[in-house]
């Protein structure tokens, strides 16, 4: 089978999506019977089995952004057709491919990663750009999941959200665990857990990832310092996350910003807690990331965290948005260091369902329904 897999973020690796699509290349390695080469816009240069869309939004249509890209990508699709026949085109974002699933003559996959356009409802109207923005993306979402041969969800949560909110049918809608590579991630259980108290927080988006209610949990243990990392959010929005500190004296936040991964997983080595208490997560790959490292994981009961925590067999699960609940749980987790062991032993043997391989033969098997 050949698969053209279309995605928007592929060198820039800071999320769950673009870490896949640099994933999915090695099944040229593994499965000669099958190639996969990737479309992308976020690709400094074209490179054997990559190739380039270029895609320059004018300032007037950036409110058109979406519906320019899934027509500059087919574009570019029917020029690679010429020298690559595929069999089925992927998109990594089901409503990019929109356009080819209504006029490509081969079939098309569209994947659903997260909710949050989901989340946009009529019975939640709120009159500002942003719900106004994801309420135009679910119907974009919506109309895709009509048009696309299947639709793939990484986590069962976020399959059954799409079935229900989309009215998709069971058999249409597949999901599909997003992996990390485990070779190399050597798994530490054994952490200092001196005070101060190594915590690390990693979320570009820290309010969906709940770090002011971290940080309202973590003030509510007076007796015991902690040091906060916080990674992932741009530097614009580090004035507005530092005053959710203010007052809280034994903290000591350390922003640090966007990073690249092996910066990450060095705190991941490190630290005690990995605690990001997310209010909406489909799946949470940097919660199994984690669980590879061996670090304590304490994280919220909400979308598919629980499908990777184990329902609380891996790491400890507080209510989302309750920093009582989260206080809690921190300090359980500090005070029992052997339960911690037991969960980091835990967290070992269940994250194997998220290996690479068991993700290729699965991405495979799907696909081979639409030939």
């Amino acid at each position: 089978m050949k698969i053209l897999f279309c995605t928007n973020a592929f060198e820039n690796i800071t999320n769950g999506p673009a870490k896949f699509a640099n994933l999915i290349l090695e099944i040229n390695d593994r499965h000669a019977e099958h190639e996969i080469r990737i479309l992308t816009e976020d690709v400094s240069h074209e490179r054997q089995y990559v190739y380039k869309v270029g895609l320059r939004i004018p300032r007037l249509l950036k409110p058109l952004g979406q519906l320019v890209r899934m027509f500059a990508y087919y574009q570019r699709i029917r020029q690679i057709r010429q020298e690559y026949a595929y069999d089925v085109l992927v998109y990594n974002n089901a409503f990019t491919g929109l356009w080819a699933s209504l006029v490509s003559g081969k079939p098309t996959v569209g994947m659903i990663n997260d909710e949050k356009n989901l989340r946009a409802t009529l019975s939640n109207f709120k009159f500002s750009r942003q719900w106004l923005k994801q309420f135009a993306f679910s119907r974009l979402e919506y109309a895709s999941t009509r048009t696309h041969r299947l639709i793939i969800t990484n986590s069962d949560f976020l399959r059954e959200k799409v079935m229900q909110t989309y009215r998709v049918p069971a058999a249409k809608t597949h999901r599909l665990y997003k992996s990390i590579s485990l070779p190399g991630i050597a798994w530490q259980p054994d952490r200092n857990f001196r005070v101060p108290f190594q915590v690390v927080f990693v979320k570009a988006d820290y309010r969906v990832g709940n770090l002011p209610v971290l940080a309202e949990a973590l003030s509510q243990l007076p007796e015991y310092g902690f040091v906060l990392h916080v990674i992932g959010p741009e530097p614009k929005f580090e004035a507005d996350l530092k005053r959710h500190f203010l007052h809280k004296p034994n903290i000591e936040l350390r922003y640090l910003g966007p990073q690249p991964q092996p910066v990450v997983y060095e705190y991941l080595r490190t630290a005690d807690i990995f605690c990001v208490p997310s209010a909406t997560e489909a799946l949470g790959v940097a919660n199994i990331e984690a669980l590879a490292h061996g670090i304590a994981v304490v994280s919220s009961r909400v979308g598919g965290i629980p499908e990777v925590l184990d329902n609380g067999n891996n790491g400890w699960l507080a209510e989302p948005g309750n920093a009582v609940a989260l206080a809690a749980a921190i300090c359980e987790c500090i005070g029992n260091p052997a339960m911690r062991l037991e969960k980091a032993q835990n967290g070992r043997k269940f994250i194997a369902k998220f290996g690479k391989e068991a993700m290729f033969n699965e991405f495979l098997r799907i696909l081979s329904q639409v030939r």
